[in-house]
């Protein structure tokens, strides 16, 4: 056989081995539940404001509708890959501006980040989950960066929620686990 043969023969044999051993991680395992109903929670929200509803913000000080969507997009790629994954990835905002972007895209943008962020954690090796790093004056482990990405999220929602009720929007059922 041959060396690179041999090579893309032993990683097709392992990797399913190293998935099954991070999806057995039990915070892991429950994060990534969890993160799946956010996501869908976080979506229904986001449908449920009528799209030229998307520039309204309750106070002037507040973002938009549209732009804590955004908010919620950019933070969940820096968190996921710098702050938890150690990558030490700049903040790139300016990739998530909103321009003229439609309803559509901007839920298009923040569940591609929902979805990148999941298979990320799924690939992390649990091992690390106790390793720290850094954010502002803070020094936290990556669990901990996991659960303060969820609350991030958690708490820009539940702004959300009240632009909807001022609104006069019912926001979606409340989905359980998340």
């Amino acid at each position: 056989m041959n060396k690179p043969f041999l090579s893309f023969l032993t990683v097709l044999l392992i990797a399913p081995l190293y998935t099954a051993y991070t999806q057995d991680d039990p915070f892991l395992r429950d994060f990534l539940q969890r993160w799946k109903s956010s996501k869908e929670y976080m979506v229904a929200v986001a449908e449920a404001m009528p799209e030229d509803a998307y520039g309204f913000k309750p106070v002037t000080e507040e973002m938009t509708f549209a732009e804590q969507l955004m908010h919620i997009a950019v933070v969940i790629e820096w968190h996921t890959f710098s702050r938890f994954g150690g990558l030490d990835t700049p903040f790139r905002s300016d990739e998530f501006r909103l321009d003229s972007r439609s309803k559509d895209e901007v839920i298009r943008v923040m569940v591609a980040e929902f979805d990148k962020a999941a298979d990320f954690i799924k690939q992390f090796d649990p091992g690390r989950l106790d390793e720290t790093n850094t954010y502002s004056e803070f020094t936290r482990s990556r669990r901990q960066f996991l659960m303060l990405l969820a609350d991030h999220v958690t708490h820009h929602r539940g702004q959300l929620l009240v632009y909807l009720r001022l609104k006069g929007i019912k926001p979606p059922n409340y989905i359980q686990f998340q």
